[in-house]
């Protein structure tokens, strides 16, 4: 008699295993599914025929554009490749056994000012664009652009961040937004 139950026991020991790995594979898989739903990617780059199709640009627009991209795409890739090559100087002091933390305040400060130099670029290259276009144009590649820099929500502009992206976005609980982050800071008192 006793054996049966240690046999009743063992069978039901090792359904109770099963069930917990066959849940906990089931909801892995269920939160890959609900990552990949959860944050759509930011579109990539939009290219040069995309944007003639969408503000359709005449003949002579085209050629402009055409003879002013590749000069920006040759200055921003230099940036990009001074501000990786400075990040990684970054990493070379973080990484010594007792870092100098000016140090890396002044490396900092050096990636900060590339970024801005980027940024520049950037508007640089919109501002000269937007020259070229005819006023009924304007407002389109203004549509264009915002959809590119800003959140489908509409709540911020810049990169979309998502949960394979930088802090995770506002709400992955990195940072500020409706569900992460600390509290907004009270109130100022009112004066009577």
């Amino acid at each position: 008699m006793k054996r049966n139950w240690l046999l009743y026991l063992v069978i039901f020991s090792l359904a109770l295993n099963f069930g917990t790995i066959g849940a906990f594979a089931y909801l892995r898989y269920q939160d890959r599914q609900a990552v990949g739903k959860e944050a759509p990617a930011p579109p990539g780059p939009m290219g040069l025929r995309d944007l003639w199709l969408a503000l359709n640009l005449d003949q002579e627009q085209r050629q402009t554009l055409r003879r002013l991209a590749p000069e920006h795409r040759r200055r921003v890739g230099q940036l990009r490749r001074e501000m990786a090559a400075k990040r990684q100087e970054l990493f070379e002091q973080l990484k010594g056994e007792q870092p100098d933390w000016s140090a890396i305040q002044g490396k900092i400060r050096e990636i900060s000012a590339q970024q801005g130099k980027l940024e520049e670029e950037i508007v640089q290259f919109l501002l000269e664009c937007k020259k070229h276009l005819k006023p009924e144009q304007h407002a389109a590649f203004i549509t264009l652009v915002e959809r590119r820099l800003c959140s489908p929500r509409g709540d911020a502009c810049g990169p979309v961040m998502g949960p394979h992206r930088p802090h995770g976005g506002p709400g992955k609980g990195r940072g500020p937004g409706p569900h992460g982050g600390p509290p907004p800071p009270p109130p100022p008192p009112e004066e009577r």
